[in-house]
């Protein structure tokens, strides 16, 4: 049933990221409209860690529960948000893509050890 919900939920995540790509311009919706476009990014993301984390868990035949792999996703789906703050300030190079991949790490590696 979540799985269901989390590929509606992205799917109209990429609407409303298209209708606001398209239609507004970043001051005209302000700050708020940043806000939502973030959060909207993230939840496609989360979507497709989502797809990609059940699909490894299916090739390892991991049967582990539910609530490890959504956790697993949801580490791995701000990953791609750190990327595009970052770049929206200016300060991409390869030191943060680093510092991104090792919070990611930490991230996958508290889950590991904790759940």
């Amino acid at each position: 049933m979540f799985n269901r919900l989390s590929t509606l939920f992205s799917l109209l995540a990429v609407i409303v990221i298209l209708a606001m790509i398209n239609l507004t311009t970043p001051s005209d919706v302000g700050p708020l409209g940043v806000l939502v476009f973030f959060v909207m990014i993230y939840i496609v993301m989360y979507g497709v860690a989502d797809l990609i984390v059940s699909l490894f868990f299916k090739a390892a035949e991991k049967r582990q529960g539910a609530q490890k792999r959504h956790y697993y996703a949801a580490i791995i789906a701000f990953g791609p948000v750190m990327l595009l703050l970052i770049q929206s300030f200016g300060s991409m190079s390869i030191a943060t893509i680093a510092m991104v991949l090792v919070f990611i790490f930490l991230g996958c590696f508290v889950v590991k050890k904790r759940f």
